[in-house]
């Protein structure tokens, strides 16, 4: 007498959940790393790197900087 496994359904993610979890990962790592950079590395307020003056000025070195 042959015993068989019983098969346990495996969960599998669509493409669209990837998606989603990848983009999740994305995002949580960018935060962190502008929090450690703005904050460890540049010395500033861990806070200030949500505030869009923040960014402002930012972009404002890098383009004047460029051209």
């Amino acid at each position: 007498m042959v015993h068989e496994r019983k098969r346990t359904k495996e969960t599998r993610l669509t493409p669209l959940g990837r998606l989603m979890i990848s983009l999740f990962f994305i995002a949580l790592t960018a935060v962190a790393g502008a929090l450690i950079g703005y904050s460890i590395i540049g010395q500033g307020d861990p806070v200030d790197v949500f505030k869009p003056d923040t960014w402002i000025q930012l972009y404002d070195v890098v383009m004047n900087s460029l051209f």
